[in-house]
């Protein structure tokens, strides 16, 4: 919709605010600071919290960028991105979630630091930084879904990343541009609700890690439900079938944890 969020003008140079970049920037800090300002409520040491959450984001976008050339390994060989780009995209969430909790948990099992504890606070807040980048693949018109007539699908602008797959695959032409499922919306929706879940599973105080591991469930059942409404990167090289399994292999490892502690919890009492 809109690439191009603002330009600034300052000291003779023009720097143009892209919305991809700046919403996911808005994320990091979003998170971040939740993040901080809830951990510390929960009586985490200001050193453990600066220690997590600095190694926290930096393992997160190398995971984010890792996985997004795993995944995209065409995008980097002709030049598109390069792997140490330090400019805010080629990333993919699941990547940066999945290597920031690895690391997570092997700096807490090192520092004897309750990583459940603190991934069940932090989530609700990450669940919202993943609503806030959605926000900026929305307005950067990337990430779209396949064609629909339903009432509530996007019409992206003429030539924008969406049209252009339309006009190229034989689906449309110049002039006329078709809606498609606003996945980024749906993405963004269903994150804030997973969120706001887990702040009710957190009240509940069933054992540490059920809201983390929860939310590792609710967000992979939604990337595999979304694949048949979202169009995948022609450059992924994974079918839809391994991008599904993935998925499903993340959702049974989250469902297994979490029932083995709930089954610890029970044999307790």
């Amino acid at each position: 919709m809109y690439p191009e969020l603002f330009t600034l003008h300052f000291a003779n140079k023009t720097f143009i605010i892209m919305s991809y970049s700046f919403f996911y920037s808005l994320a990091v800090i979003f998170v971040v600071s939740g993040s901080f300002w809830i951990a510390r409520k929960n009586k985490f040491t200001f050193k453990q919290i600066f220690f997590l959450l600095s190694t926290l984001v930096v393992s997160g976008f190398i995971g984010a960028r890792l996985l997004h050339f795993i995944f995209n390994p065409e995008m980097y060989a002709n030049g598109n991105l390069q792997l140490f780009d330090l400019h805010m995209r080629g990333f993919t969430i699941v990547g940066g979630l999945l290597f920031s909790i690895i690391t997570g948990f092997i700096i807490g099992k090192v520092y004897q630091i309750n990583i459940w504890r603190f991934g069940d606070i932090t989530i609700p807040f990450v669940a919202g930084g993943i609503g806030i980048a959605r926000m900026g693949c929305f307005l950067n018109g990337c990430c779209y879904g396949h064609i629909t007539k339903m009432p509530w699908g996007v019409k992206f602008p003429i030539l924008s990343l969406a049209h252009q797959y339309q006009i190229s695959h034989g689906l449309s032409n110049i002039f006329v541009v078709l809606r498609v499922h606003p996945t980024q919306i749906y993405e963004m929706l269903y994150a804030g609700i997973g969120g706001i879940i887990v702040i009710l599973i957190n009240r509940k105080k069933v054992f540490d890690g059920a809201g983390i591991l929860f939310f590792g469930m609710w967000f992979s059942l939604f990337r595999i439900l979304n694949t048949y409404f979202r169009q995948l990167p022609e450059s992924l090289i994974l079918s839809e079938t391994q991008y599904t399994i993935i998925y499903l292999i993340i959702f049974t490892g989250c469902l297994s944890i979490f029932l083995y502690k709930y089954k610890k919890i029970k044999n307790k009492k």
